[in-house]
C-alpha cells in the first residue's frame, strides 16, 4: 500500500516545472505581483507565494511596503503542497528571543494594604461576609469574582458619595 501524504517533508525532492526543489532548499526569486495576502515570486521557471507572515520577521502592515514587483530576494521553500504548490519565507529562521515580562520592574508579590490587604481599608470580616443571598432566601457561598465585585461596587458608592459631597461643598449647599 502506498502512502499519499499531503505535506512535503523537509528534504525530500518534487519534481515541479521539470526541475526539482526541496523544502529547506534557498532560491533566488523575482517579485512578480503583489496581493494583501502576500507576494508571488518566479524562479527559475517556478512559481511560489511568499505569505504576509512570511515576509519579515517583524510584523508587515502593508506587503508593499516591504516587497516591490521586480524586486529580487532570496528566499526559502518552507512547504510544497501535493498540487506543487510552493511556499516560500523571507524570514532569518533565527529563533526570536523570548519575550521579555511587561513590566521589567516587577519585583515579586505586591505589598500588602493596610488594613487586612483589601481594598476600601476595611479588615477581613471573615466568613459571612463570602456569604450571599439569594431572591428566594437561601444563603450560598459567593465566588470570587462576586465578592471583587461586591468589593468594587461598594468602593465606587464610597467615591461617588464622597465626590457628591465635595461638589456640594463647593457649591455652597
Amino acid at each position: 500500500m502506498e502512502s499519499n501524504d499531503s505535506v512535503q517533508k523537509p528534504g525530500a525532492p518534487v519534481a515541479v516545472a521539470a526541475q526539482e526543489v526541496k523544502v529547506d532548499d534557498q532560491v533566488d526569486a523575482e517579485v512578480i505581483k503583489i496581493a494583501e495576502f502576500g507576494a508571488f515570486v518566479k524562479f527559475g521557471n517556478r512559481k511560489g507565494l511568499i505569505h504576509i507572515s512570511q515576509v519579515s520577521d517583524s510584523y508587515v502592515k502593508k506587503v508593499d511596503d516591504h516587497l516591490k514587483v521586480g524586486d529580487k530576494v532570496k528566499a526559502k521553500i518552507i512547504k510544497i503542497s501535493p498540487d506543487g504548490k510552493i511556499d516560500l519565507t523571507l524570514k532569518s529562521g533565527k529563533e526570536q528571543a523570548p519575550r521579555q515580562a511587561r513590566s521589567s520592574n516587577f519585583s515579586g508579590p505586591r505589598p500588602q494594604r493596610e488594613h487586612g490587604g483589601r481594598r476600601g481599608g476595611r479588615p477581613d470580616s471573615g466568613f459571612r461576609e463570602n456569604m450571599s443571598s439569594a431572591p428566594d432566601g437561601k444563603t450560598f457561598k459567593a465566588s470570587p469574582f462576586e465578592d471583587q465585585l461586591k468589593s468594587f461596587l461598594n468602593e465606587s458608592d464610597e467615591l461617588q458619595a464622597n465626590l457628591k459631597k465635595h461638589i456640594e461643598k463647593k457649591q455652597g449647599h
